[in-house]
C-alpha cells in the first residue's frame, strides 16, 4: 500500500501525550505527523534544577526527531497549529 493512500494522523504537540501517542501508533498503518512549536520536548519539572546548576539542559530537554527516530510512517513538523477543521 502506497504511503499516500494510507489514513493520516496528525498528532498536536510534543509532550508526553503526543509521544506516547507516536509510540503507539509507530506499527500502525497510518501517516502521522507530529506537530509543535517548539522541536524539542522538555520536562518542565527538572527545569529548576537547570536554575540552580544541578542539571544542564540537555539533561531535561531531547529534539523530537531524536525520541522518535526510527519511526519510518512519522513525519515532525515545527509550527503552530491556528484552526482544526
Amino acid at each position: 500500500m502506497h504511503q499516500e493512500s494510507l489514513p493520516h494522523v496528525v498528532i498536536v504537540g510534543g509532550g508526553f501525550a503526543g509521544l506516547w501517542a507516536a509510540r503507539e501508533l509507530a506499527k500502525a498503518p497510518v501517516r502521522l505527523s507530529l506537530v509543535d512549536r517548539r522541536n524539542h520536548h522538555l520536562f518542565q519539572p527538572l527545569l529548576y534544577q537547570v536554575a540552580t546548576a544541578g542539571l544542564s539542559a540537555p539533561d531535561i530537554a531531547a529534539p523530537l526527531r531524536h525520541i522518535l527516530r526510527g519511526q519510518d510512517n512519522l513525519t515532525v513538523l515545527m509550527a503552530e497549529v491556528e484552526a482544526v477543521l
